[in-house]
């Protein structure tokens, strides 16, 4: 179902008695753009690749958020299936909340345009959001402005103490805005319109009014629908009349409020159901979720991890699910499309699946990957094969496997990692995997230098794989890993370049002083003279959008890694969720 600005107050309730009924629920986004991926290094750790991602998200943003909910109905041995995809764009909104800005990766949009998204729905209906942060200073504001508003009344000043001389340019519309005043005291209009002004003649009018106007009339500014603010002129009320006004109009913006925060009462719905989350290559669009709508993203890793995993206890990326035995075998390509081809066939198969109460739903045959909603929905089916392929792997009918989560334990709250070779994964709900990088140093070198000149200096210890941070800087790492501290001792010393391990050059950027290493035979090596072959820089993308390696230099079990990715982000564009975020 289509969701937009018109109708999502109709089907809110029904999103949350679905979401509420549902045995889990998968989620997708389409977004601004994704222009990350060359940041990664294949060597960073899981906070590094934190912080690059949170930068992203903050630059970007989400335009489309599909909800798909699966609820298995035991009696009859069938998924019920309730799909939907919101346009999600946030209106302008007032001072309480800062005009939104962001930024399109122009790529990004064109490929959506082809793919037949809706722009003008976007920007005429989209859904609004506010996160915690924002919705709190903007009540908060609210509340702090009636409680003023509701103080002065017994006093009838709305207007500051100090009296300023009026300057002769504002003279003349401070006597044309008098005698409005009179001559609509004079009449049985209900209200008077003052002319557009900017703050200083508003504050000068209602100076005007407590000298001339304190027991007959009152002001109040009000916000119009082009959004100026405006002077409107009402008889004096009673106490008990302005207080009741004024308690309608703090209700009327509250309501307003609730209309701002949008979309987010969706994901509130999600948090407060605790239901299982499903997402593929799930960690963008967790930052994205929790920034946009729930809590912006902390700088400190470990807070991110606390907070994610306090309001969504329970998650599964798929992405992480098939590359682990028993599906990494068995699936060739976990790029999304791949995988939901992969789990379609023998010897898997995805349970029967029915639309919810006759809703209109998606269909495997709709091609139409890359809109958010089908997306949510292919990944459920995804996820789907799979948990019923490792129940029926040990003979557990479908009443057992769906009912219960534990064949799902070691897949839970592991968060993949795109592009990393060693360390592929968040850990939401405890410790990060601990990985040996002894066989790692860190480089430091001219920037004529190539890749060549890594692999011949390190030659005499077999092959290595050169991850590049730099022109001057790279991540070199050996395949043959008990060659490391031979490496270490005979090239730590060189004329024309540095080296050190991994783990002191992480010392180095978190601030921490490392005791020195033993002292080496000083030998002093260079690599000079070679042939000026171009550089490829091995964990980035060239020209043609491809993944670049260097098949000379690289270690064979990362290069078998990272054949897939080559592949998978060759075919059409870089940024494309299911070619290169898929």
């Amino acid at each position: 179902m289509e969701v937009t600005a018109s109708n999502f107050k109709t089907v809110l309730p029904d999103v949350e008695k679905t979401i509420n009924d549902c045995t889990f629920l998968s989620v997708d986004c389409e977004l601004t753009g994704l222009d990350l991926v060359r940041n990664i290094n294949t060597f960073d750790t899981p906070g590094q690749y934190y912080g690059k991602l949170r930068s992203n998200c903050k630059e970007f943003l989400v335009i489309q958020y599909g909800l798909s909910m699966f609820r298995y109905d035991e009696e009859k041995d069938v998924f019920k299936n309730h799909t939907y995809n919101f346009y999600i764009f946030r209106r302008p909104i007032n001072r309480n909340v800062p005009d939104q800005r962001f930024l399109c990766q122009t790529s990004s949009i064109n490929f959506l345009i082809h793919e037949g998204f809706d722009f003008n729905k976007l920007f005429k209906e989209g859904i609004s959001y506010l996160n915690i942060v924002e919705e709190e200073i903007y009540r908060g504001n609210l509340e702090e402005a009636y409680k003023k508003r509701t103080e002065s009344i017994q006093s009838h000043q709305n207007e500051t103490n100090d009296i300023i001389p009026i300057p002769e340019d504002a003279r003349q519309f401070v006597d044309d805005v008098v005698q409005q005043i009179e001559t609509f005291l004079e009449s049985d209009e209900v209200e008077l319109q003052l002319p557009k002004c900017n703050s200083f003649l508003r504050r000068l009018v209602y100076q005007t009014k407590a000298e001339k106007f304190a027991d007959k009339i009152t002001l109040e500014t009000r916000q119009v629908e082009n959004k100026d603010r405006i002077l409107f002129v009402r008889r004096l009320r009673t106490r008990e009349e302005e207080e009741e006004i004024e308690k309608q109009k703090y209700e009327e913006q509250i309501g307003e409020l609730e209309d701002f925060v949008g979309f987010t009462k969706v994901l509130r719905m999600i948090v407060n159901s605790g239901k299982l989350i499903i997402g593929h290559n799930l960690c963008l669009d967790l930052l994205h979720t929790l920034d946009k709508f729930l809590n912006p993203l902390p700088d400190d890793y470990v807070e991110f991890k606390e907070l994610a995993h306090s309001l969504f206890p329970k998650i599964l990326d798929t992405k992480y699910m098939s590359s682990l035995e028993p599906f990494k075998e068995l699936i060739q390509s976990n790029v999304l499309k791949h995988l939901l081809d992969a789990v379609s066939e023998k010897p898997f198969e995805i349970p029967n699946v029915e639309f919810e109460q006759n809703q209109p739903g998606y269909n495997l045959n709709d091609g139409k990957e890359h809109e958010a909603g089908y997306d949510a929905y292919i990944t459920g089916l995804s996820f789907l094969s799979m948990w019923k392929y490792l129940g029926t792997s040990v003979s557990m009918k479908n009443e057992d496997i769906f009912c219960d989560f534990q064949l799902l334990r070691p897949y839970i709250n592991k968060i993949f990692l795109m592009l990393l070779v060693d360390n592929q994964y968040i850990n939401l709900a405890g410790k990060d995997l601990t990985v040996s990088r002894d066989h790692v140093f860190y480089m430091t070198f001219p920037k004529e230098w190539k890749t060549g000149n890594i692999t011949q200096l390190f030659s005499p210890f077999g092959k290595v794989y050169v991850s590049w941070l730099d022109e001057t800087s790279a991540y070199v790492s050996l395949y043959e890993r008990d060659q490391a501290a031979m490496a270490l001792s005979t090239l730590s010393q060189g004329e024309a370049y540095t080296m050190t391990t991994f783990a002191r050059r992480q010392a180095t950027l978190l601030g921490i002083k490392t005791p020195l290493p033993s002292p080496v035979p000083k030998k002093r090596r260079s690599v000079e003279g070679q042939p000026a072959a171009k550089r490829r820089k091995t964990d980035s993308f060239n020209s043609s959008g491809s993944f670049s390696t260097s098949k000379r230099s690289i270690d064979p079990i990362i290069e078998e890694e990272l054949a897939e990715t080559e592949e998978n982000v060759s075919s059409k564009k870089i940024f494309m969720e299911n070619d290169v975020w898929g």
